[in-house]
């Protein structure tokens, strides 16, 4: 770690996680303050993306995730999904590959997570990312938007405090 420039986790794997690997939150041990972490897959909330593994970890074992910083020794060409990265491209979280990054931002509703970005594109094990996790909020967790049980055909209107879903009102 250089200190001040980077800040990581300590996790204990619930899945093999590869270097390199985009990581989610999966828990904690009990009340021993160990937070545990896997592959990210299946993401509806970008709030449990914690950063990119710098390490392999394998299943239950403990290792080392970056929060913000630069990760190295990557292979950064994209090749492994099927794209060509470049330097300067941004990583987005990948739905179709448990732990993947794609530089193709998504499309609604896949959450829009970024990971980071290629400061050095490879494809040998000599690439490197700038990690600096940063999600795009859903509709509902707006500061100012109050959505419960949202249904199709509904509207957003604001009641005076807050924006609210409320049916359209025909006149």
């Amino acid at each position: 770690q250089h200190v001040g420039h980077e800040s990581y986790y300590r996790i204990k794997a619930t899945a093999a996680i590869t270097k390199g690997h985009l990581v989610m939150f999966t828990g904690s041990v009990g009340a021993s303050g160990v937070v545990t972490g896997a592959p990210a897959t299946g993401i509806t909330d970008g709030q449990y993306i914690m950063g990119v593994a710098t390490m392999d970890i394998p299943n239950n074992q403990f290792g080392y995730v970056t929060h913000f910083g630069v990760v190295r020794g990557l292979r950064t060409n994209g090749a492994y999904v099927g794209e060509t990265w470049n330097d300067g491209d941004i990583l987005w979280y990948n739905p179709s590959y448990a732990g993947g990054l794609t530089n193709v931002q998504p499309a609604s509703p896949t959450p829009e997570i970024i990971a980071g970005v290629v400061i050095t594109a490879s494809s040998g094990n000599n690439g490197s990312v700038l990690v600096r996790p940063t999600f795009m909020p859903r509709l509902d967790q707006l500061s100012g938007v109050d959505i419960s049980s949202p249904v199709s055909g509904e509207v957003l209107q604001y009641d005076g405090t807050s924006w609210v879903n409320e049916p359209i009102e025909l006149n």
